[in-house]
């Protein structure tokens, strides 16, 4: 097997062997010439002998030697660095890669390499990215099947508590709309597993449209207060007109699934603020701001990964099931948007969604509209 080691050992000893050989020819080309034979006499006509170069002649050559050598020896190795380290950069780009979720990249190192240590590392990262792909890929194909398998005793459920109903008398009436109640609930999560399943597929982006988010957060609001109307929270708009490009639905479910989790956590007769503006980069920038106890600093990024619970049993009390941030995070992944949580100073969580504006509009005019808040019934 031939190792990096004793490709290297060759290389630098080529480049020696090399530079010694240049430096040997160009100090024998300037070597001062002596000659021992006795000097003619005058009598013959003959001048004297010219006399030995002087010492700086010969320092001159030595220069011109070692800066051969050292050109020469640069240059080599140059070269040899650039070709040890183009499959490091490769291997470290293809880790970044990795990272960002792009599970499909491999390095392929090891095909265009062989026989030394670095053809093996990147042969060994390609089976473990490969590895990690199709575990990753049978966890979500098992999430999506027992979705898909759980509706049918779900529906069946349903039927047969109907004809309960019918059956049963009227003081289990109470004991049934608890069945119901659970059996809804059970329905909602299998619901949003399966939307969670279609966004890391990328398939439910298949759609895409020019979507008025001004408009979309007018109805997300309007429906948020009627849910909240009993509890006695509010929910305040203020937003500009923004138009970005995507799929409606999606869009509309990740704001409300932001909106909900607010309003189950501000205080009781509190506000939660959405608010919705332009930056200058292009950007819709959309804040959504509540009054309740906030998240520990150490799990704000967290919150956006599926299941992830801040307190098991006051989410398990408030009907939370850990996936709606989730599906948030995964739809503004992918219309090209990042959403991001952080505490306020006066108290409360605030979570800011930044979406790309649709090409050539929302930019120019940005600097002539002004903020509007939403209708008198928005405001309660």
């Amino acid at each position: 097997m031939r190792s990096l080691f004793v490709r290297l050992f060759l290389w630098f000893w080529l480049t020696a062997l090399l530079s010694g050989a240049i430096f040997f020819l160009v100090a024998m080309h300037f070597r001062p010439v002596h000659h021992h034979l006795p000097p003619p006499s005058a009598q013959f006509g003959f001048p004297p002998p010219a006399p030995p170069p002087p010492r700086w002649r010969f320092l001159e050559g030595m220069g011109v030697q070692l800066g051969i050598s050292a050109l020469v020896g640069g240059l080599i190795c140059y070269l040899l660095a650039w070709r040890i380290t183009a499959p490091v950069r490769r291997l470290r780009q293809v880790v970044q890669q990795l990272a960002a979720g792009d599970l499909t990249v491999r390095t392929g190192i090891g095909l265009a390499r062989q026989g030394d240590e670095i053809a093996d590392l990147g042969r060994d990262f390609d089976r473990m990215a490969e590895r990690i792909e199709t575990l990753l890929l049978s966890q979500k194909q098992l999430v999506r099947d027992i979705s898909h398998e759980l509706r049918s005793p779900l529906a069946r459920l349903q039927v047969a508590l109907g004809l309960t109903r019918r059956a049963v008398p009227p003081e289990a009436e109470r004991l049934l709309d608890r069945i119901e109640q659970e059996g809804e609930r059970l329905n909602a999560l299998i619901g949003e597993l399966l939307t969670l399943s279609l966004l890391e597929n990328g398939t439910a982006m298949a759609d895409r449209e020019p979507v008025e988010l001004q408009e979309l957060l007018a109805e997300v609001v309007e429906d948020a207060l009627f849910e909240a109307a009993e509890s006695g929270r509010q929910v305040r708009l203020a937003a500009t007109p923004a138009l970005v490009e995507g799929n409606r639905e999606l869009l509309r479910r990740a704001v409300e699934n932001v909106v909900r989790n607010a309003l189950r956590y501000t205080a009781e007769g509190t506000a939660v603020m959405l608010s919705c503006q332009r930056d200058g980069q292009g950007d819709a920038l959309l804040t959504v701001q509540d009054q309740g106890p906030g998240v520990p600093e150490q799990m704000l990024a967290a919150i956006f990964q599926p299941f992830y619970r801040v307190a098991e049993a006051r989410d398990r009390q408030s009907g939370g099931t850990g996936i709606g941030l989730a599906i948030t995070a995964r739809t503004l992944a992918l219309h090209g948007g990042t959403v991001t949580a952080r505490n306020r100073p006066e108290g409360g969580l605030e979570v800011a969604m930044r979406l790309p504006l649709a090409a050539g509009r929302g930019r120019g005019a940005a600097a002539g509209d002004n903020e509007t808040v939403a209708p008198a019934n928005y405001l309660r």
